[in-house]
């Protein structure tokens, strides 16, 4: 069964998100009519795995693995005034409808959800836990899982994210064209 609940605390100035067996539309959708707002703009995400155990795997690619994914990645996107007024599913990451949030709670500058995942076979659960605020957000991501064979694996990524400015013309004309793409 289905539940969502948006609470807005009488003391409190920030909103409240909670929900519960929900997909990644869903929580975004409920963030938006709460009113929890990211400042529109250019944003600097990093990206780092911390640790990565995928026992049976030869160990040379896990090394290769932990090699390449362990070096913080940054990336930076452009986030349009209208993305920021209406988050969707992929603001939140697991879009697709395989993925559905067990937990999901967004308040007083935290965020808490547990997302299960399941796609070819395999099943993964991805624990969330991070902090945010209009400007920037941080998130750590452990992440379980097993493929069609058994395998298990487990990951921890940890990510940072920053408003770093306006958007420039290249990147609000990507974002837009991003966007427009979306909607098809």
């Amino acid at each position: 069964m289905l539940t969502l609940a948006v609470l807005l605390p009488g003391c409190k100035k920030e909103p409240t998100v909670v929900a519960k067996d929900a997909d990644a539309g869903e929580v975004a959708a409920k963030v938006a009519g709460a009113g929890v707002k990211f400042q529109p703009g250019a944003w600097s995400t990093q990206v780092k795995a911390i640790d990565i155990d995928m026992p049976g795997m030869p160990p040379e690619m896990v090394a290769g693995m932990k090699d390449a994914m362990g070096h913080a990645r940054a990336e930076r996107s452009c986030l349009t005034k209208e993305k920021a007024a209406r988050p969707d599913g992929d603001f939140f990451g697991q879009a697709d409808k395989s993925c559905r949030y067990k937990t999901f709670t967004m308040a007083d500058g935290k965020i808490d959800g547990v997302l299960n995942c399941g796609h070819n076979g395999s099943t993964q659960t991805i624990t969330l836990k991070g902090t945010y605020g209009s400007d920037h957000f941080t998130m750590d991501m452990d992440m379980t899982g097993s493929g069609p064979g058994g395998k298990q694996m487990r990951m921890h990524v940890a990510t940072q994210s920053n408003r770093v400015g306006e958007c420039t013309p290249q990147e609000k004309t990507q974002a837009d064209a991003d966007e427009k793409a979306a909607a098809i």
